[in-house]
């Protein structure tokens, strides 16, 4: 069997998201990743959930000229499934406290703080409301650099000038 390989810097950030979330809002709501199958997803929470996603990133231009080094745009999209709109308990209200919980967050790997870029109705069916909320944050991409190939220096010989 071939070891665990370790999480990418994405799966990472999705782990942070649902983390932070947690600590905030795992008694009053159920928090997801995003389902494989978002047909057959079925909101089993008695409030509401939030189902996390990776949206998209966006790349600067190279901040050097021996290797890449570029600024690295994410967006995380959250999914709120709500069962009532309006209310303590409702998508309007849980809109407003995930922006707070999130906003100025700084997620592992980032050197930028979380911000929301949008906000936006999905849509009601059979008494169910959705939102979206974008989530904004940066990284830096960097280049993986392996050995050099060719000889190893083994010996440095150092002399002295008189």
């Amino acid at each position: 069997m071939v070891g665990d390989k370790p999480k990418t810097q994405t799966e990472q950030l999705l782990d942070a998201f649902i983390s932070r979330l947690q600590v905030a809002f795992d008694l009053e709501l159920a928090i997801e990743l995003f389902p494989e199958n978002p047909v057959i997803y079925r909101l089993n929470h008695a409030v509401g959930a939030i189902l996390v996603a990776y949206g998209k990133s966006t790349f600067g231009a190279s901040e050097a000229t021996d290797a890449v080094f570029q600024a690295r745009n994410m967006n995380f999209q959250l999914t709120l499934i709500f069962r009532q709109l309006h209310g303590v308990d409702g998508a309007t209200s849980y809109l407003d406290r995930i922006r707070e919980c999130l906003t100025g967050w700084k997620p592992p790997h980032c050197d930028m703080a979380c911000r929301p870029t949008a906000e936006f109705f999905i849509g009601q069916v059979q008494g169910v409301w959705q939102y979206g909320l974008t989530i904004a944050t940066r990284a830096v991409q960097l280049q993986t650099m392996g050995p050099e190939s060719g000889p190893l220096l083994a010996d440095a010989q150092f002399e002295e000038y008189p």
